[in-house]
Order: structure tokens, then C-alpha cells, then sequence
């Protein structure tokens, strides 16, 4: 199977919201949403100090990995109606394979948005000729797990033991297969 064709991160449009490709520039705007600490009760990392620290982050993720063979996409996620901005997606891209990973910030959580940047991330991906994308959650986010179903993702059978802040916690990885052609 050949890797995907390499093209630029584009924004992408779905009916109620802008994904806009990570800029280092966005930190200032997006430092609130991203220091609120209910961000991180399911995902590895804290909070930024302030909105450089931010802002160096977005430079270091927009910069891209190190692995030539490595490609990553990240968007914040901005409502058309009132341009909030409302969540992050992200995807890295290795040959045919994508992990992806959505986050809605706290403040708009339970409207459908990482469902609805998810599947643009995932029509994109399809798209660029991806052939399979895996998604990971922490088990205990029902929210996650929900958007993963909805979205065609099929659960690996076995768990995977994790550790988040010192606690013992479950992950589950789920798999959407696209068809090839």
C-alpha cells in the first residue's frame, strides 16, 4: 500500500464549524481554553503556565516531527456562528495509517463539536488515500468512547492498562478501516 499523498494542512469546513490549521499566533486567543484544568482529566498533560509557554507548544507541534516518515495535522476547531473556538483535532499521519485525537473544551462540551471536526478530520483522511485511523480514549470518558462509535470506529478487544497523574486507568483503542480506491 502507498503512503498518502503530502499536501499542505488545509482548513476544512463542516456545517457549524471551521477547522483552521495551528498557528503559533492563535496561542493568545486559545490560552483560556487550553489553561482550564478540566481539559486534562482524561489526557496526558497539564495545563500551559501562560500564553507563551502555549504559544511555544504550537510552535514546536506546527514545526512537525522530526520523523520525516511522520506528518502532523492539527486544527482549532472555531463555531461559525459567534467564532468561538470551541476544540482542537489532530492527526498524524505514517504511511496509510492516522491516529487522530479530538478535544472540545469544557465550556462547549455535549453540542456534537468533536463529532463533527472528527468526521471532516476523517472525510479528509479518506481523501488522502489513509487507509486505516485509530483513535485511543481513557475508558472512563463516555463522551469519547460515544464519539469513536458513532463515528464507525470499531474497539480493540483487549484494554490497555495506563497510568494518568499516578492513577490506574484504562484505554481503549479503536480502529476505522477506509475502504481502499
Amino acid at each position: 500500500m502507498t503512503a498518502p499523498k503530502r499536501v499542505p494542512v488545509p482548513p476544512l469546513a463542516t456545517a457549524r464549524l471551521d477547522l483552521q490549521p495551528l498557528a503559533p499566533d492563535a496561542a493568545d486567543e486559545a490560552f483560556e481554553a487550553f489553561a482550564d484544568p478540566r481539559l486534562y482529566r482524561y489526557m496526558v498533560g497539564e495545563p500551559p503556565a501562560d500564553a507563551k509557554a502555549l504559544r511555544d507548544e504550537f510552535t514546536r507541534l506546527c514545526a512537525g516531527s522530526r520523523d520525516p516518515e511522520q506528518r502532523w495535522c492539527n486544527w482549532l476547531a472555531r463555531a461559525r456562528e459567534g467564532g468561538t473556538l470551541v476544540g482542537w483535532q489532530q492527526a498524524t499521519i505514517v504511511g496509510s495509517t492516522a491516529w487522530i485525537a479530538w478535544v472540545t473544551f469544557p465550556a462547549h462540551r455535549r453540542a456534537g463539536f468533536a463529532r463533527e471536526g472528527a468526521a471532516a478530520v476523517v472525510a479528509w483522511l479518506r481523501e488522502l488515500g489513509v487507509a486505516e485511523i485509530v483513535a485511543q480514549s481513557d475508558e472512563r470518558n463516555a463522551a469519547s468512547c460515544a464519539t469513536a462509535a458513532s463515528l464507525g470506529f470499531v474497539p480493540d478487544a483487549a484494554p490497555i492498562a495506563e497510568t494518568l497523574r499516578g492513577e490506574a486507568t484504562v484505554d481503549r483503542v479503536y480502529r476505522l478501516r477506509l475502504a481502499s480506491g
